[in-house]
């Protein structure tokens, strides 16, 4: 029997080689797969705290609308799971508001006020905003009753 030169048999299978370089190339593009997943997850979770922060703004200005500032500088009310605590600071002095027909000064005082809102949530960190609304307070009697008040 002759004897066969070890490289001229035909290879059936892989090499240590073929194998590490195909192990590197699942890591290298299995590693940029999952960082592009994890960028995702992170967008899907800021989107949801935008989504939070919103509905909080939109519940808590919806409550604001119904405040006068001029009688109520400070509160706290529960709306549903949010706390609304806030406060008025003025910025600028009460003035008479004046007739639109007349020209005279009618019954109310209006001042324009800053409010601070602290909207809080359990198991979330705590939303600030700033909202300018007017306030008005009744100082005088009305001159006529039809008035333009």
């Amino acid at each position: 029997m002759p004897a066969e030169p070890l490289m001229s048999r035909r290879q059936a299978g892989f090499t240590l080689l073929e194998a590490v370089v195909a192990m590197t190339l699942l890591v290298v593009v299995g590693g940029a797969l999952l960082a592009w997943l994890n960028s995702g997850f992170v967008t899907v979770e800021r989107m949801a705290d935008v989504q939070r922060r919103l509905d909080a703004s939109r519940v808590a200005l919806a409550y604001l609308e119904q405040i006068n500032p001029s009688l109520q500088h400070e509160g706290q009310v529960h709306l549903g799971p949010y706390t609304l605590e806030w406060t008025c600071d003025a910025l600028v002095e009460a003035r008479p508001v004046v007739g639109r027909h007349s020209g005279a000064p009618g019954p109310y005082d209006a001042a324009l006020y800053r409010v601070k809102v602290l909207i809080l949530e359990e198991h979330a960190d705590p939303i600030e905003l700033f909202v300018e609304l007017p306030g008005f307070q009744r100082t005088r009697v009305a001159q006529d009753a039809g008035g333009d008040e």
